[in-house]
């Protein structure tokens, strides 16, 4: 009977619903693939790399989900693990881990495409963090496919991925300025707390300006009026990312060869971008 791999999921923990439903797929794929999971947070320690040292010597590998990291840090846990199975779902600058990520430069792309067909014609960005590169993959995707057919972003608000920056950048838009404006999100919390500003001062004109958002998360289905979003695949994720460490695992690699999967992202329409 072969013996079940032991996975260290490392993370900079976030409240809110992302993560929750982020660590119910990894549960529920690791007990299919007969992996024995363990989630380790280290947001609030001080040194993360004597921490990953230690999560090593107890584990067949480790998936990083920290999208926080710079360049410099990642390089430090490479020098400090060296050959040790590590995957990141994540994207990095300059990637030096085996990456399993969603394509957030499709998902902006995405969102840009179906607020042009609905016909909006001025648009703005409500945008995640910059020491997150997914956040600016989202951005610059959905920047580049408004300019490339000829359109111009008229509003962008630096948030933090929080409901609260979302309800503040609501308070910097002046909608009476703009008229049939469409809105993309960096993420569902983001976008629901804008809404519910928009709500609370009788502001939302479901006909004159809308918002996409970006997760999918299961709140954006019961928001009142339900968001539209980019729906990303957390099943898909924990799947490819604990196969691709089983296999990097049982099958150690001879070269120093970085592979990046990105996992295609879909839109999903609803009421607030019609």
């Amino acid at each position: 009977m072969d013996i079940p791999l032991n996975i260290a999921f490392v993370t900079l923990h976030e409240p809110g619903e992302f993560y929750s439903y982020l660590y119910e797929s990894f549960d529920k794929i690791s007990s299919k693939q007969k992996v024995q999971l363990s989630i380790h947070s280290i947001k609030y320690i001080d040194s993360f790399l004597d921490k990953l040292k230690f999560l090593s010597h107890i584990n067949n590998g480790i998936i990083l989900m920290v999208p926080d990291f710079n360049d410099d840090q990642y390089a430090s846990i490479k020098n400090k693990l060296e050959s040790y199975p590590i995957v990141s779902i994540t994207p990095s600058n300059q990637p030096i881990f085996n990456t399993v990520t969603f394509d957030s430069y499709q998902g902006g792309k995405l969102a840009a495409q179906n607020l042009i067909q609905s016909n909006y014609t001025i648009f703005g960005h409500i945008a995640g963090p910059i020491s997150k590169p997914e956040a600016n993959l989202r951005r610059a995707g959905f920047v580049d496919e408004i300019k490339k057919n000829n359109f111009e972003i008229a509003f962008e608000y630096k948030g933090d991925h929080s409901f609260e920056s979302g309800r503040l950048a609501f308070k910097t838009i002046d909608l009476n300025k703009y008229n049939n404006i469409g809105i993309f999100s960096s993420n569902d919390e983001m976008a629901m707390g804008f809404l519910s500003s928009a709500i609370e001062q009788n502001k939302f004109l479901l006909k004159s300006w809308g918002i996409i958002g970006y997760d999918n998360m299961p709140s954006s289905k019961i928001f009142h009026p339900k968001l539209s979003s980019i729906d990303t695949n957390l099943d898909k994720l924990a799947e490819l990312s604990i196969e691709r460490i089983t296999k990097l695992i049982k099958e150690p690699p001879n070269d120093n060869l970085v592979t990046k999967t990105l996992i295609p992202v879909n839109a999903i329409m609803r009421e607030t971008h019609q």
